[in-house]
């Protein structure tokens, strides 16, 4: 998959969202902001034949190599790639998932060359101010269909803010995946499922408080090697598995 066109590459965080996501018999699916267009490609390969997925990409340059990244591949009739903002887009229909690997990095409060080194595009990948868990919430909450469902990931020391934050347009947490580097490291990511409280029926994974204890994953194991349960997770999608 080509990249070099894209400020934020592929990376780990977006295979095991992709990899997470349950499709459900989904017919409709959304990608905000695709970036190279990874996660529509395996939302591609995860779905149905019939099913239809959306890509918006804010940055030109990165929605142009989505484009072409979907045009050499098997599914590139199932996908459509718009170079558009969050907010000037108006989809014509719901959508079964929503499914986002959002911009979720703070502005620094304290002095640092890092976020000045940066490219203007990969700023805008890497911050929250581009697409806010607000904007992101508010829109799902508008536009994922009744018993659908918004998958995104964001810092696990964000939890209670996020989920509170969800809650504000009545998404309620019906999954989370906790990620943690490796069996020494604190957990770093929550992979979140959220579905409307309207669809909520008792029967999902839990409807999930901040204290509660979320299944965890830990990337690497004791030898520095892929764990057993990250193999098992993305083996799908890495032929090195």
């Amino acid at each position: 998959m080509a990249q070099d066109k894209c400020a934020m590459r592929v990376n780990t965080d977006s295979l095991i969202l992709g990899s997470w996501v349950n499709p459900n018999g989904a017919k409709s699916v959304l990608d905000i902001g695709t970036g190279t267009g990874i996660l529509a490609l395996m939302m591609a390969q995860k779905t149905d034949t019939v099913a239809d997925i959306q890509a918006i990409e804010v940055d030109e340059n990165a929605a142009q190599q989505a484009v072409n990244n979907v045009e050499m591949s098997k599914w590139s009739k199932r996908i459509s790639v718009h170079h558009q903002a969050l907010e000037v887009y108006k989809p014509k229909t719901s959508f079964d998932i929503i499914v986002s690997n959002p911009p979720y990095f703070e502005h620094s409060n304290k002095p640092t060359n890092a976020f000045a080194s940066q490219t203007n595009a990969r700023h805008s990948a890497r911050q929250t101010g581009l697409l806010s868990p607000t904007a992101l919430f508010q829109f799902a909450a508008n536009n994922v269909s009744a018993a659908g469902s918004l998958y995104c990931v964001y810092p696990y020391r964000r939890m209670v803010e996020i989920e509170q934050a969800a809650l504000a347009f009545n998404l309620v947490v019906t999954g989370c995946l906790v990620v943690k580097h490796d069996s020494k490291s604190d957990p770093y990511l929550c992979v979140y499922r959220f579905q409307a409280r309207r669809a909520y029926d008792g029967d999902s994974e839990r409807v999930a408080k901040p204290e509660d204890t979320y299944p965890s994953l830990t990337i690497r194991d004791n030898n520095g090697e892929y764990s057993s349960a990250f193999k098992a997770l993305c083996r799908p999608f890495y032929l090195k598995f």
